[in-house]
């Protein structure tokens, strides 16, 4: 049995049941289907699953033979682990507390909550909000990246609403809720199931076939394997055990400053849909990717929704890594 890996801010997946995954082909999200989805979910570097209600213990057993923990919602804003009830955070919605979107406003709710960062979990996605694609990034969706890596160098626990690994906009116009609640594309298919009457949550939204997990997962710069690589990012020391010292913003990038002992992390994200400048705190130098950020003399150029993320020690060695 994999053993469950101790994290101080885990990294969950909230799961909507009724879409996530058939198991006994009748086109409906099942228990059966979750189960069948645990490899994926273990692949994808995520510590456990946010439910709506908790599951019978024996589920909880099968869930954690994953390494992985179940959690579930209690209430409007209460998140709990369902085999420890007394480990519990509030529920922080980015996208509830940031309308309408402005970098600006992002900024000064991150700040507001800075201090007290890791008493929430925190996502900028929920089954009844607009996807962030589609919300924030305005359909563009280049923005999947910016926004995935916004939410997983926070030092807190966060949450990802299922399809936020893939990138994947509304489905719908942004006031209708089930928009955030079509199927998830396992597979390039037009619906879960193929005969009789075909429901909402049956059918694959057009606008998610080609953003689908069968081809994603093939393709070494998919937002899938871009999400993977950010959530291994984020078992960082100084993630786990750090704390937000800085945010703010200039000309639409977010600067985010982490620290914890004698460690910093320090994260330029361009959440604007064009190329901008933006100058690290202290000189860089590149560790190990870059996709869309380069280094132009004491600056780096950003490409939309790119960002360029660095550590350094205390005595000022610094190394990059840059993504876009």
């Amino acid at each position: 049995m994999p053993s469950m890996r101790t994290v101080s801010h885990p990294t969950l997946y909230r799961i909507h049941p009724v879409s996530f995954r058939d198991g006994n082909g009748d086109g409906v999200g099942d228990v059966l289907g979750m189960m069948a989805a645990l490899p994926y979910l273990k692949m994808l570097a995520v510590d456990g699953l946010l439910l709506p209600q908790a599951l019978p213990p024996e589920t909880g057993a099968q869930v954690a033979g994953h390494g992985l923990a179940l959690w579930h919602s209690e209430g409007a804003n209460r998140i709990c682990r369902s085999a420890a009830p007394e480990q519990h955070y509030a529920r922080g919605v980015l996208a509830l507390e940031v309308m309408p979107f402005s970098v600006e406003k992002l900024v000064a709710v991150l700040n507001s909550h800075r201090h007290r960062l890791a008493e929430s979990v925190w996502s900028t996605g929920e089954a009844d909000q607009p996807r962030v694609v589609s919300h924030w990034g305005q359909g563009d969706l280049r923005s999947a990246q910016a926004f995935l890596t916004l939410l997983a160098l926070l030092p807190a626990p966060i949450c990802l609403y299922q399809g936020e690994e893939l990138g994947l906009p509304h489905a719908a116009d942004l006031q209708e809720p089930l928009g955030a609640q079509t199927p998830m594309p396992w597979h390039e298919a037009p619906e879960q199931v193929t005969a009789g009457e075909i429901h909402w949550y049956q059918q694959v939204a057009i606008e998610h076939r080609a953003l689908a997990i069968s081809r994603q997962q093939h393709d070494n710069n998919s937002t899938l394997r871009y999400c993977q690589s950010l959530l291994a990012l984020r078992r960082l020391p100084v993630i786990q055990h750090g704390e937000l010292s800085s945010v703010s913003q200039r000309d639409g990038v977010i600067r985010l400053l982490i620290t914890h002992q004698d460690q910093c992390l320090e994260a330029l994200i361009n959440l604007q849909p064009y190329t901008q400048p933006a100058v690290p705190s202290e000189a860089t130098v590149p560790l190990a990717w870059q996709h869309g950020a380069q280094q132009e003399g004491h600056q780096w150029v950003l490409a939309g929704f790119a960002s360029a993320i660095f550590t350094r020690n205390v005595n000022c060695e610094s190394r990059g890594v840059t993504h876009g």
